[in-house]
């Protein structure tokens, strides 16, 4: 009986390894990981001072630096397994969501709400359907890096890319070649941003050039056709002025009324640290807004 036991956890380690590409040993920690969130993560008897404990537990079994790299993110969330293939975790963020048990219908009525991975996963669905996703320099960045040490280290290149359904953070309103115009602008006073007529005259001039300016982008790495047909839909109706800090910005999604210019920033609940927000800062501003407001006319 010991020695069938044996042989299907192998057989099970193997099958691991080989579907998400990752080594026998994070395999091992893979199928660990999913035996101790579905046996435990709904339980609602389960106190938090027990996750912890279980959570420590499990990292002081498994988190062994000499098999594997702890702060790899090889993990599948057990939460999105079946649904999420585009990125991994790491041990200490899976950990840390099974100690949160993050409850949708209660976060809910928070100030400032905590989503699970899964309902992450939900929005960046339904935002695929509806935004044109924005690349922004950070992520440029990284995936030069990344493509740097790549060639470094096994000489030949490893072309990472943006997403398909996305496009930079310059390449529709602050062009970079020649022939784009920019949205600051420098006078006397320093440098302001442009207005909002202004703004549309670029985008209408962008989509009377579309071809050429989509040879631009492919110049740069991007698909001609793809942004070909983003500058053609480009809608200078869309072009407002936010509410909150009164830049000019273009609205992907038609009920925006507040821009996505500037990162925004959130207090962790658990650590008290600051980190990035999913959202900018001026709808950071703006929930604080109108979460007082509905709190005053409770």
């Amino acid at each position: 009986m010991a020695t069938t036991n044996e042989t299907k956890q192998e057989l099970d380690e193997k099958r691991m390894s080989s579907m998400y590409q990752i080594s026998r040993a994070e395999a091992k920690v893979q199928l660990a990981i999913y035996d101790v969130w579905y046996k435990h993560y709904t339980n609602d008897k389960v106190t938090t001072k027990y996750r912890n404990d279980m959570a420590r537990v499990f990292n002081a079994l498994w988190a062994d630096a000499t098999e594997i790299k702890v702060d790899k993110p090889f993990l599948r969330h057990p939460a999105t397994r079946l649904k999420d293939f585009s990125r991994g975790y790491t041990i200490a963020e899976v950990l840390a969501d099974f100690i949160m048990r993050i409850k949708a219908a209660e976060e809910k009525h928070e100030d400032y709400p905590v989503h699970g991975v899964d309902k992450v996963l939900r929005d960046n669905a339904k935002d695929r359907k509806r935004l044109v996703g924005i690349y922004s320099q950070d992520e440029s960045d990284r995936d030069s890096a990344e493509d740097f040490d790549h060639l470094r280290k096994y000489r030949l290149p490893k072309q990472t890319t943006m997403s398909a359904y996305d496009m930079s953070e310059f390449s529709v309103v602050q062009q970079q070649s020649a022939v784009g115009e920019r949205v600051i602008e420098s006078d006397a006073d320093g440098v302001s941003p442009m207005d909002i007529r202004k703004f549309k005259r670029v985008l209408l001039r962008e989509k009377s050039k579309a071809k050429g300016y989509a040879r631009l982008y492919a110049n740069d790495g991007y698909d001609y056709d793809d942004a070909l047909r983003r500058i053609r839909r480009l809608d200078v109706k869309r072009v407002r002025e936010c509410i909150e800090c009164g830049e000019v910005f273009y609205a992907h999604d038609n009920r925006r009324y507040v821009c996505d210019l500037q990162h925004g920033r959130v207090q962790d609940k658990v650590t008290c640290e600051w980190k990035r927000s999913t959202q900018s800062h001026c709808e950071v501003e703006n929930a604080k807004i109108r979460s007082k407001k509905q709190r005053e006319s409770a």
